[in-house]
């Protein structure tokens, strides 16, 4: 950029595509979070004190995780999306650039 050209990463897209694989497998982990919550329903018991408190404990972790991996999943989603917009916006600006300069 020093020189005065426009120069875009040819792997630009590539890395903006990773964002979405990400996405996924978070996607992924969130789904076995709710299955690791389901069963926690069921571990511990029932109606003893103890059986009491660790329903409680775990409802309140398990919330915490599933909602910083729902976001976290949106998060990522969200940057491969609008990576992806601005890597053809920015390879569209470098082709028309060197066809100005050219010509």
């Amino acid at each position: 950029m020093a020189d005065g050209t426009l120069s875009v990463p040819q792997d630009l897209t590539r890395r903006f595509t990773q964002f979405g694989d990400i996405a996924r497998i978070v996607g992924e982990l969130g789904e076995l979070n709710d299955r690791i919550n389901l069963e926690n329903k069921t571990a511990g018991g029932k109606d003893d004190v103890y059986a009491k408190e660790y329903h409680k404990f775990v409802e309140s972790t398990g919330k915490g995780l599933t909602y910083g991996l729902e976001g976290l999943s949106e998060l990522l989603e969200m940057v491969g999306i609008s990576g992806n917009k601005a890597s053809n916006i920015l390879n569209d600006a470098e082709n028309d650039a060197n066809h100005l300069a050219a010509g």
